[in-house]
């Protein structure tokens, strides 16, 4: 059984510039939206800003050390130290981990807490890793992390190597075990994809069709210059968006 607790992994890199608003609506609408038992909030350098004031209430902070290394291979990107803390995360404590580039729309439905792992399909390349349900030591991730000895490269973005121990490979284990995982079909946790298409529609166009849809996916490494790094709550409010009409419903708490 999957644990009603929610991890963020944030901060690994030192923090330059205040919280941001799209970061402090990821938590507040967990918080709203699932009313989870705690929310752990996993952090190397602790962030800033008057935004944060305002979210650090709602998570325990528990303060990691980055590693720098998996199997004996060097870790050299930040992003790749959060795929491992993540996953060690859901071993040793079980839960529900997202990414900060997350806005949480539906609530989980309690069917999906009884499962041993949880994923979402990420278009036809594999199931994205920014949302994760697990119960304690689950034998899914288990394998996963181990895993990690032949399927984590620690490419640059843009590359294969990139996410091929943290989208490719998990798809690949789920074929091998797949009574050890459920996987969720793509609408529930990325029904936008990080396409020009699927970005237009989360930051231009307005989709009411959100029955299905538990979370959004932001694509943050793509969609920040152009989108996520303009928001403001006067933005939110009087611009009518996908993710704008989703994330007024949380703005009373900012």
């Amino acid at each position: 059984m999957i644990p009603n607790l929610f991890h963020f992994v944030f901060g690994l890199k030192e923090q330059t510039e205040p919280l941001h608003l799209a970061h402090a609506l990821a938590i507040i609408s967990c918080a709203r939206v699932n009313k989870p038992v705690k929310i752990f909030f996993h952090y190397h350098h602790e962030p800033y800003g008057p935004y944060w004031e305002v979210v650090k209430p709602l998570v325990k902070l528990i303060k990691v050390t980055p590693p720098d290394n998996i199997f004996g291979i060097p870790i050299k990107h930040y992003a790749h130290q959060a795929d491992i803390i993540r996953l060690n995360a859901l071993l040793e404590i079980g839960g529900v981990y997202a990414d900060m580039d997350t806005l949480f729309v539906n609530k989980l439905p309690p069917d999906l807490f009884q499962k041993p792992f949880v994923m979402g399909k990420q278009g036809e390349m594999g199931l994205c890793n920014a949302f994760m349900m697990s119960s304690r030591q689950s034998r899914f991730a288990k394998r996963w992390l181990d895993g990690h000895a032949s399927a984590f490269k620690g490419g640059k973005p843009g590359t294969p190597e990139w996410d091929n121990h943290s989208v490719f490979f998990p798809g690949q284990l789920a074929k091998t075990i797949p009574s050890d995982i459920h996987i969720e079909p793509q609408i529930s946790f990325f029904k936008h994809l990080f396409t020009a298409h699927g970005l237009s529609d989360l930051f231009e166009k307005t989709d009411t069709d959100l029955d299905n849809v538990y979370s959004m996916h932001l694509w943050e490494n793509i969609a920040w210059g152009k989108h996520l790094s303009k928001l403001t709550p006067e933005i939110i409010k009087s611009t009518d968006t996908t993710y704008n009409c989703i994330a007024r419903r949380f703005l009373d708490e900012i």
